[in-house]
């Protein structure tokens, strides 16, 4: 039987979560997401994994994305550059780009978990003995 997680534990694991999303921006050379001049909250918390409100419940969280905001600036499209044909494509591109970042935070956690139950499988196959995570 597995156990309930503490909500002090979810809560280290998200913010945990948030800092490494900062950290591979910051690896990368990319800025936050933005949206009308300000960090765009949702897509920054589908690509960690949790819910949008987190940033206004818990302060910790809030300090944190102001300090990357801070730190990596946002990126938001230049007056420049030239405009979308219509709101349709602002919106759809917005999207795509949300769905980008959700999909590339996901897909950092899914080889992490398969680094781990490849390391169980090896430890299985080596000892003959099974492992309980």
């Amino acid at each position: 039987m597995m156990a309930q997680k503490s909500f002090l534990e979810v809560s280290e694991e998200n913010h945990a979560k948030l800092v490494e999303f900062v950290e591979r921006l910051r690896a990368a050379g990319l800025k936050l997401p933005g949206r009308l001049g300000k960090v765009n909250k949702t897509a920054v918390a589908r690509a960690c994994g949790f819910a949008r409100e987190v940033f206004q419940q818990n302060s910790r969280f809030a300090r944190t994305l102001e300090e990357a905001v801070a730190d990596l600036g946002i990126d938001v499209p230049q007056a420049e550059e030239p405009e979308p044909r219509d709101s349709g494509d602002k919106s759809r591109i917005m999207r795509l780009e949300q769905q980008l970042a959700a999909a590339r935070s996901e897909n950092h956690e899914l080889r992490r978990r398969l680094r781990r139950y490849e390391a169980i499988v090896d430890h299985v196959a080596s000892s003959g003995r099974r492992v309980i995570p």
